[in-house]
């Protein structure tokens, strides 16, 4: 294996009484990475990041990280480890430097001046260290504890679902950081998400778990471009076009038919074809649209019930 590996679980499973939170899960994050823990909430991924921080025990399975065995190496490890859990926990009647102080020794070390201040700057909060956090929006107190999970300058970091909550340019802002953790301090990122877009603009490689097992994992390029698509077609004249797609190649490629829109699942050069095989017969597109099968996918796994 030519990739560094810092975090490997195999065949981790978690019971609750009868209920199987996470079921011989796999797992494998390289250096570097920013890894996109993906699922719906309630597939496990909390779980699975709390066994990783050895807040609880696995029913079965190992975890190992930086190459060594959780249970054996467990304060080592996790003092090379950052990460947020839920949201982060700040002292709100004290400024945003004091809280990083107090999390600095909180963590065994007494972090400089410097130190704090680069960090301020590094999550954007500059010019407003000296506010107490109970002034701070639902974002800067993202950033801060991200800001928080530095501190010990950590090898890797643990995010957990960190923009939820935030607005549009909150979410683009927290983006932005975990892109600069990566490319400007080598730090590898774990990032849980139920969200497959957000992970998809910034993670390298990803997983998507359901029902505590992992079903897809790999490179998120690979991932993404090797699912065909679902394109969806509406159009004006749907008797006409149902007969002109029943007696054509595009029939066995024809997924399903809701009202006047039909479903194709084809390849994105193939679109064009389509679309000129329905103007010949005379039939008018009123739209088209789309969505690849994996987005189809998670979807389903994320609003079935």
């Amino acid at each position: 294996m030519h990739h560094n590996s810092i975090i490997q679980l195999s065949h981790l499973s978690k019971s609750f009484g009868d209920f199987k939170a996470v079921d011989d899960l796999n797992l494998e994050v390289h250096q570097g990475d920013i890894f996109g823990f993906l699922g719906p909430n309630g597939a496990g991924k909390s779980t699975t990041i709390r066994m990783m921080l050895s807040l609880i025990k696995p029913s079965a399975g190992t975890i190992s990280i930086f190459g060594k065995n959780l249970f054996k190496s467990r304060n080592e490890i996790l003092r090379r480890i950052g990460c947020i859990i839920e949201k982060p926990d700040f002292y709100l009647y004290l400024s945003a430097e004091k809280n990083l102080e107090l999390f600095g020794k909180l963590s065994g070390i007494v972090p400089s001046k410097n130190k704090i201040a680069a960090l301020i700057e590094l999550v954007g909060l500059k010019g407003r260290e000296k506010d107490k956090v109970k002034t701070f929006s639902h974002g800067m107190k993202q950033r801060l504890g991200i800001a928080q999970t530095l501190i010990h300058d950590p090898e890797l970091i643990i995010l957990d679902e960190p923009t939820t909550g935030l607005d549009p340019q909150g979410i683009i802002d927290v983006r932005t950081l975990i892109l600069q953790l990566k490319n400007d301090f080598g730090k590898t990122v774990l990032l849980s998400s139920h969200q497959l877009n957000e992970v998809e603009q910034i993670a390298t490689r990803m997983a998507i778990i359901n029902n505590g097992k992992t079903i897809v994992q790999g490179e998120v390029s690979e991932l993404l471009t090797s699912h065909d698509l679902i394109v969806s077609v509406e159009v004006n004249d749907v008797a006409r076009a149902a007969n002109a797609i029943e007696s054509s190649v595009w029939k066995t490629k024809l997924k399903e038919q809701i009202n006047s829109q039909f479903d194709f699942n084809i390849s994105k050069n193939e679109i064009p074809e389509l679309n000129k095989f329905l103007i010949e017969r005379g039939i008018e597109i009123f739209g088209m649209n789309y969505k690849r099968t994996l987005e189809d996918y998670f979807l389903k796994i994320t609003h079935k019930l």
